[in-house]
């Protein structure tokens, strides 16, 4: 009889370390997923500012720069090239915390400057 105690209070504190494990899992994956969400809105509200303004220059980071809450631990720079009077290259680069290894996003696209702005790098 206090053989069977002893098994059954083994197996399940053995099943109740497999949850837990799991339920740290879906926590953590879940916490990422949120930090991919949060990176990838602020890439498009970034870019879209960028596009919209056709990359001026009070739109330009180029040190890292830290973003207003909740994303006061995301950090976002940009690098300009002008490829001709008409296109400029910007890249945007997104740096945030996460965990052993920090994130980071880099994108680059093509701005169109229309006729009488002028195009800096």
């Amino acid at each position: 009889m206090l053989l069977e105690a002893i098994l059954t209070v083994v197996i399940v504190s053995v099943c109740l370390t497999f949850i837990v494990q799991a339920l740290l899992t879906n926590f953590r994956t879940g916490m990422r997923f949120q930090e991919t969400v949060r990176s990838f809105l602020i890439m498009e509200n970034k870019l879209g500012l960028l596009y919209a303004t056709h990359a001026s220059e009070d739109q330009l980071n180029l040190n890292h720069q830290s973003l207003e809450e909740p994303y006061d631990k995301f950090t976002v720079s940009t690098r300009t090239d002008n490829i001709n009077d008409h296109l400029k290259q910007v890249t945007l680069i997104l740096n945030w915390p996460a965990g052993q290894k920090p994130g980071s996003w880099d994108l680059t696209t093509v701005i169109n400057i229309p006729n009488g702005t002028q195009a800096s790098s």
